[in-house]
């Protein structure tokens, strides 16, 4: 029996829109494809996100990697408040779901200095029961610790929760350790997987 539904933030709750963000900064084409590839899909991104560097220190990596767009990849992390917009549908899917008796828990990849500001401006915040953020185990999704480290805190059975996440191998490393799985596409798809195993 699930009891336990564990959240993933990006790209589930709230969309990790580093696309449109790069455009926003006035970037296109191969202009912005240069800094993307400098910042969000560098393997150091997910650096940001374990807590362990400073952030003052991966911006000076990326730096080393491309030197001349220097500029750009300052701009990039100077206000990141736009690179995650929280989804319309997150507050009252979480409300309906702990209205009906479920516990709510978040487990993301997040660095601390962005994490800091979400935390205060969404609305879905204050909904759940626990949460297990990156940056503050300096662990990453799918090392099997972080997943250990939701059931241990909480006391939860691994059998007991269904965990959704839009990255496969973040589900992967959930189902290894007996919970529940949804790769998540949309909120339709993952509402309806979801009340298949509720």
């Amino acid at each position: 029996m699930i009891r336990n539904i564990v959240f993933d933030i990006g790209n589930v709750l709230a969309a990790f829109r580093w696309k449109e963000y790069i455009e926003e900064l006035g970037f296109e084409g191969e202009a912005a494809e240069r800094l993307a590839r400098a910042t969000t899909l560098d393997p150091l991104w997910r650096e940001v996100d374990r807590g362990v560097m400073s952030l003052d220190d991966i911006i000076t990596a990326m730096i080393a990697k491309d030197p001349e767009i220097e500029a750009d990849i300052r701009l990039f992390f100077e206000d990141r408040r736009r690179l995650v917009m929280e989804y319309d549908y997150s507050r009252g899917w979480l409300e309906e779901l702990k209205a009906r008796g479920y516990r709510i828990y978040l487990l993301s990849n997040y660095s601390q200095d962005h994490f800091g500001y979400i935390s205060r401006n969404f609305n879905f915040f204050g909904l759940e029961d626990g949460r297990v953020i990156s940056f503050e185990e300096k662990l990453l999704k799918p090392d099997s610790r972080i997943y250990e480290v939701l059931l241990n805190r909480y006391g939860l059975k691994a059998e007991e929760c269904v965990f959704l996440d839009d990255t496969p191998a973040n589900i992967e490393g959930a189902v290894k350790i007996g919970m529940k799985g949804i790769v998540f596409e949309s909120y339709k798809q993952g509402r309806e997987e979801l009340e298949k195993l509720l």
